[in-house]
């Protein structure tokens, strides 16, 4: 029986971040064997960061940006947005990224079959 491809909801807050975002979503973008779709929160920004994110969303789909909604004060608050606002009952999985990070081209699916080992067992 083939392997199900894991579909992957990935949630990014994002707050004055133009120094790192687009090698962020790059890495996200370049995940291996995983089905995903990126979701991104900005918390008012003075960097262009929403203008940049916007722009790159209209190139990307599997990008998708949400409305702005306010400040929020903090990645907390940021990331309970998102969960509260993203449907994610289409979704396998649920990976949160915060907009100064790199990863690894295997992450989600390393992540992906660490669970499914935990389901098993």
């Amino acid at each position: 029986m083939p392997v199900k491809t894991p579909r992957v909801a990935v949630l990014m807050a994002a707050y004055n971040g133009m120094q790192w975002i687009e090698e962020q979503l790059a890495s996200i973008l370049a995940q291996t064997a995983v089905d995903l779709t990126v979701y991104i929160s900005i918390d008012p920004s003075t960097d262009g960061t929403q203008a940049w994110c916007q722009a790159y969303a209209a190139q990307h789909p599997r990008v998708t940006v949400l409305p702005p909604a306010g400040q929020f004060g903090g990645a907390s608050g940021n990331f309970f947005r998102l969960i509260r606002d993203v449907d994610l009952s289409t979704f396998d999985l649920v990976a949160f990224a915060d907009q100064d990070d790199i990863w690894q081209g295997d992450k989600l699916l390393r992540a992906a079959r660490a669970i499914e080992v935990q389901k098993v067992d």
